[in-house]
């Protein structure tokens, strides 16, 4: 009887899984990539999408805020450096390093409570706690 409820419980998760992967690998394909340095990005929350996104680079102190699209999608052009990204009304954050000479690309998914996961644009969506 346990083994019976052991492979129904991993089927369960393999389901959950998968689900989970390819929800995030639309995601990708929805994130609007630009040239340049900055983030491109996707944030995926429950309820309304919020209408902007602050970004405060960490090493000069300077503040920039952008714009996020109804799909949730939002394109910040900025210089390389350590950024901290937080919404408006929330008190997570999330630290991104944009490189330099290219965009960073990604979805955050804000759905977990007091954690936010990072799912990178290209190549399998496998996301980590940012």
């Amino acid at each position: 009887m346990r083994l019976l409820v052991v492979g129904v419980l991993a089927a369960v998760l393999c389901v959950l899984v998968t689900v989970t992967l390819l929800g995030y690998r639309h995601d990708q394909a929805v994130i609007r990539w630009f040239p340049g340095t900055g983030i491109a990005a996707k944030i995926d929350m429950l309820g309304a999408t919020p209408s902007s996104v602050l970004l405060d680079n960490r090493q000069t102190g300077k503040d920039y805020t952008a714009q996020v699209d109804g799909d949730g999608t939002f394109i910040a052009p900025l210089p390389p450096g350590l950024y901290e990204v937080r919404i408006p009304g929330d008190a997570r954050t999330v630290m991104l390093e944009v490189p330099k000479g290219d965009c960073l690309d990604l979805v955050l998914d804000y759905r977990l409570p007091l954690v936010t996961l990072k799912v990178p644009r290209e190549g399998w969506p496998l996301p980590s706690i940012a």
